[in-house]
């Protein structure tokens, strides 16, 4: 198996540019940990460090001048081929999240790690994959709801 799954992935969109090769895309980012420069300062906390209220993940305005959360994919070998450009990991899901949820932000903005390239992820398909699909059958009834 590659160690640049999800830059693989974009690497392989960046070629084909099909709607099923962003799809895969999206599907192995929401699943991946990404590098992202994290902001504000962490609580302390008994066992550590935890995320208090003004902790996030830093954003750019690279391209088109519109405000995205900064990601980098497949952060251990960025780090080796690109150098320490983030402080920190965290899930495509979340990041998702977060650019759905903020007013000022129009997205994600997603940085391979083999090569020097980056992929977008809108607002629009970040709030549409934070809602769940009304197309998915529904799960069988709990027992206690059973006739």
């Amino acid at each position: 198996m590659s160690e640049t799954p999800l830059s693989d992935v974009m690497s392989e969109h960046a070629e084909a540019k099909t709607p099923e090769s962003y799809e895969r895309f999206l599907r192995l980012f929401r699943a991946s940990t990404v590098g992202i420069v994290a902001t504000g300062v962490p609580a302390d906390a008994a066992h550590g460090h935890f995320a208090g209220g003004n902790l996030g993940a830093g954003r750019t305005t690279h391209g088109d001048g519109r405000l995205r959360v900064l990601a980098y994919a497949d952060p251990e070998a960025a780090l080796r081929n690109f150098g320490p450009r983030f402080n920190a990991g965290v899930s495509g899901e979340v990041l998702l999240q977060m650019a759905a949820a903020d007013p000022d932000c129009e997205g994600v903005l997603v940085n391979s790690a083999i090569c020097e390239i980056s992929l977008v992820v809108s607002k629009p398909t970040a709030q549409s994959l934070m809602t769940p699909a009304t197309t998915e059958a529904p799960g069988p009834r709990p027992l206690w709801k059973r006739r």
